[in-house]
């Protein structure tokens, strides 16, 4: 800042000088101009009176002499040349002409010494007249444009104790008066200001708290579904146990075979057995991922569905050429043996699989002709225990053990219904072999 200020000082200097000079360069010039005319002027008209004097006391047949002051035969060529350093005059007079020559060096030199005084004479008044107007401007300018300045810049620093501006009727007082206005408009609104901040710190505070309870609440709503879930799916088939074990007790007691009811404790047993690994393969963490060939996967996952189906039609359409994707080739063929088996328990006829590489990821679609997905459904599709189908006919951990598959080999799986006709598509993209792996 101080910098800018002496910056300012040398710039007013700088004005002031111009200003002074501008308007007495033309008058220091012409001005010596006139002296240098009329000195030479001055001397020329001497040498002419003498030369004149000279002539007038000339006769036919004489001519005094006179200093400086020659006779030629001949009448002269101009009464004025100029020859080198010299100016020579010339009079006619009766049988031939008078000459004088004037040197014209000490009239120069007269000049010279004349013109630096004059100069130096006009140098000293301009200094004068620039130091007293440089100091009448900084007296009732720059000193208070320097006040001005330091009042904006605590004000810009938001210093609190920022002394106020004198203020005076002429223009710079104004602009001090309007400094102190916007001080004082500028510390009422960084009041504010600071008190609107203050109020949403609270804001936000109060807001990241009922977040945190949202988020609890949330947690706890989760936990309590899932409860919910698996006392419902689980449920049935232990109330089933507990029936089928009161009568085995009882054919027991009577001394009847029990093995129909064996078996069917252990067809409700192993339904609760396929529950709780369902849920334990939703939670399962990542684990590292391979290239995986979806042809292999699509032929395990064709060979375990079709025989339990044999009134429903598979078909696959591969592309050749198709880039192997990273998966689990176990979870792969599991994910296509859910997707094919909902398919043909939704009452569809033909079942097709097709395939396309685009935007570097592998697109796979699962098509059927089934009753396809309502549209209540779709939203709640991927939860765990939702399901469509008729009680003790699913558990509602299919489609969300799928989805958990797909986030687990980072693509995704999206359902829809087909365009126009009957049945469902279900889409898969899978990261292949050649992209970069994700995050």
């Amino acid at each position: 800042m101080t910098g800018e200020r002496a910056s300012l000082r040398l710039r007013l200097f700088a004005s002031v000088l111009a200003a002074a000079l501008i308007p007495l360069a033309p008058v220091a010039i012409v001005l010596l101009l006139q002296i240098r005319d009329a000195i030479y002027e001055r001397a020329i008209a001497g040498s002419r009176a003498r030369l004149v004097d000279a002539r007038d006391r000339c006769t036919a047949q004489d001519c005094p002499e006179v200093r400086d002051i020659s006779r030629t035969t001949g009448p002269c060529t101009a009464r004025t040349v100029r020859d080198g350093e010299a100016l020579v005059l010339c009079e006619n007079v009766p049988g031939g002409a008078l000459e004088l020559r004037e040197d014209l060096r000490p009239i120069r030199d007269q000049l010279s010494t004349l013109v630096r005084r004059i100069l130096g004479a006009l140098a000293l008044f301009v200094a004068l007249l620039v130091v007293l107007a440089v100091w009448l401007l900084e007296r009732g300018i720059g000193r208070r444009l320097e006040r001005i300045d330091l009042a904006l810049e605590l004000v810009g620093a938001e210093h609190e104790g920022a002394a106020l501006l004198p203020e005076g009727g002429d223009a710079v007082g104004r602009v001090g008066a309007a400094v102190n206005r916007l001080a004082q408009r500028l510390r009422e609104e960084r009041a504010r200001t600071r008190s609107k901040i203050d109020e949403l710190e609270a804001a936000n505070q109060k807001l990241r708290e009922a977040r945190e309870d949202l988020a609890r609440s949330e947690r706890l709503a989760s936990v309590g579904r899932l409860a919910a879930g698996v006392a419902h799916e689980v449920g049935n088939p232990v109330s089933a146990l507990i029936g089928y074990a009161a009568l085995m007790r009882e054919k027991t007691a009577q001394g009847k075979d029990v093995s129909g009811y064996a078996e069917r404790v252990e067809r409700e047993a192993t339904r609760i057995d396929r529950i709780l690994r369902d849920l334990l393969d939703l939670a399962r963490p990542r684990v590292a991922l391979q290239p995986v060939d979806l042809r292999n996967a699509l032929a395990v996952a064709r060979a375990s569905v079709a025989p339990q189906h044999p009134r429903v039609t598979f078909e696959t359409e591969l592309p050749g050429g198709l880039p192997p994707v990273r998966g689990e080739e176990h979870y792969l063929a599991q994910l296509f043996v859910n997707l094919m088996a909902n398919a043909a328990r939704a009452g569809a006829s033909n079942v097709r699989v097709s395939c396309r590489v685009m935007d570097g990821a592998v697109v796979v679609e699962v098509e059927d002709d089934g009753s396809g997905i309502a549209a209540d459904a779709l939203p709640r599709l991927f939860e765990p225990f939702f399901t469509t189908a008729a009680p003790g006919q699913g558990s509602g951990l299919g489609l969300a053990l799928c989805h958990a598959t797909m986030e687990r080999f980072g693509g995704a799986i999206a359902a829809r219904n087909r365009d126009g006709s009957r049945g469902a598509v279900f889409e898969l993209r899978f990261l292949s072999e050649s992209a970069p792996a994700a995050a």
